[in-house]
């Protein structure tokens, strides 16, 4: 099935551009040698299936595949940092799971160390014990070894209520995706459809009246929006958050459903966000920002702990997992003299924009003040929500753009702090913070623009070695 899978798209392209089919012009002799190909392909598929070895001796978990040329790969047990679960639509109805090995060393642009594709799920629960036990224990699994502690039992953190489920879902805003791809499905296809014959359908119908083409967008975007509370449910369904000793474990999905181990070392902050619509209802999301991992598996470089959740409750939560973090703390707000340059900052842009649409599309392009007067109201909200915190070992920092986003982070966790001032800033005795930390392979970047000058070296100096 992933032998088919791969070669699937480039099938269904020779079969859009091997002539039209609604006229009966299609050139079969490309398409037999194409199913041939297919059949071949499906063969080796089986053929690697048979080749394919995987065991555990002397402290490493060896692989061995290769279809022409044998490959092996031996991975060291005491470098792989996590076994991530993904049971899809073809493996569950078998009882079978996609084991991804992921190492320290699984970073950059290369894929994850090492990938069983489908193997029992009793298997893959062995293997998860068997790689703990060595781990933990130094110990092999020769028999006889009755005396090896057991794995301790996973605690439940969190579970994703269904009305918060329901609720993030509706506030997803992931239409625009499914338009897109709706978008371009059509246009891979207009080879194929009589192009010019729609055509003119189309124009008799818009003949009919400008509010049935506005209906008719509304209920493609309507069932678009649809779509994407759907899929929502689907990919984030019984989500829940269970610790594992020194791991923490994610589950999520009912189609397809995957489990994702993260180490607690491997954390490097907290990033807390709060969009336009779940900010007024109390709700937020957080995200572990996280080092390492294969730069295919993006949750494993910024995963989402709790995507939907009361920000009233996630201190209470927090608190199992990460305990030396302080989420409820004073944020330092920043000057009134820094309040026009968010201003200015957000809106410069649109109101540049005006005077070219208000003087071409007069009297209609004056309604762009609007948007411009909308952008600085932007401008005004990056200000007021904009702040800063130091406590101890932690430093908290709060910022806007359309997201409202609190980054929380630790000294010894922090890549680069680097300040930032203009000559305009300069007048004003400000300076703008930018802290980086490690997530997969590159950087996230938490600013807090306009702090007071002193503010701002002072984090500096506090960040400093030795300070």
């Amino acid at each position: 099935m992933k032998s088919l899978k791969d070669a699937i798209f480039p099938l269904i392209i020779v079969f859009l551009f091997n002539g039209n089919m609604f006229r009966g012009d299609v050139e079969w002799i490309p398409l037999l040698i194409w199913a041939g190909a297919l059949l071949l392909i499906l063969s080796f598929g089986v053929i690697r299936w048979l080749r394919f070895r995987y065991w555990l001796e002397d402290g490493e978990l060896r692989i061995e595949y290769g279809l022409i040329f044998r490959k092996k790969r031996y991975i060291p047990i005491d470098r792989i940092q996590s076994l991530n679960f993904s049971e899809g639509i073809f493996h569950r109805p078998f009882q079978l799971v996609k084991v991804t090995v992921e190492t320290a060393g699984s970073t950059g642009n290369q894929q994850a160390e090492a990938e069983l594709t489908a193997i029992s799920r009793m298997e893959a629960d062995q293997l998860e014990g068997l790689i703990f036990d060595v781990k933990n224990h130094g110990k092999g699994t020769e028999a006889g070894e009755d005396e090896a502690p057991q794995q301790p039992e996973r605690t439940k953190v969190f579970e994703m209520r269904n009305k918060d489920l329901v609720l993030m879902a509706v506030t997803s805003g992931g239409a625009g995706v499914v338009l897109s791809g709706v978008g371009f499905f059509f246009s891979q296809i207009l080879d194929i459809l009589p192009v010019g014959v729609i055509y003119e359908e189309v124009l008799n119908w818009i003949k009919i009246g400008v509010l049935v083409v506005a209906a008719a967008i509304f209920v493609i975007v309507l069932v678009a929006y649809g779509i994407s509370i759907l899929l929502t449910m689907l990919r984030y369904a019984r989500f829940t958050v269970l610790l594992d000793g020194e791991d923490l474990v994610i589950t999520r999905g009912w189609l397809e459903k995957k489990q994702m181990t993260i180490p607690l070392n491997r954390i490097q902050g907290i990033r807390i966000d709060e969009n336009w619509i779940r900010q007024p209802l109390g709700y937020a999301s957080v995200t572990l920002i996280s080092a390492g991992g294969s730069i295919q598996k993006e949750a494993e470089q910024q995963l989402r702990l709790l995507p939907m959740i009361k920000k009233t409750e996630i201190p209470h939560v927090l608190k199992n997992v990460l305990k030396d973090y302080k989420i409820d703390v004073e944020y330092n707000r920043l000057p009134a003299r820094a309040k026009i340059r968010y201003m200015i900052r957000s809106s410069w842009f649109a109101w540049a924009a005006c005077i070219p649409v208000s003087y071409f599309f007069y009297p209609y392009g004056l309604l762009s003040i609007f948007a411009a007067l909308g952008f600085t109201g932007i401008g005004w909200l990056s200000y007021r929500d904009a702040g800063w915190n130091l406590s101890g070992q932690q430093l908290s920092l709060k910022s806007r753009s359309f997201i409202k986003q609190t980054f929380i982070m630790k000294k010894y966790r922090i890549q680069s702090t680097y300040l930032n001032q203009s000559v305009l800033q300069r007048r004003a005795h400000l300076k703008s913070l930018l802290v980086a930390l490690k997530s997969g392979a590159g950087t996230v970047v938490a600013p807090c623009l306009y702090m007071d000058q002193k503010d701002a070296e002072h984090i500096l100096n506090w960040y400093r070695p030795y300070s």
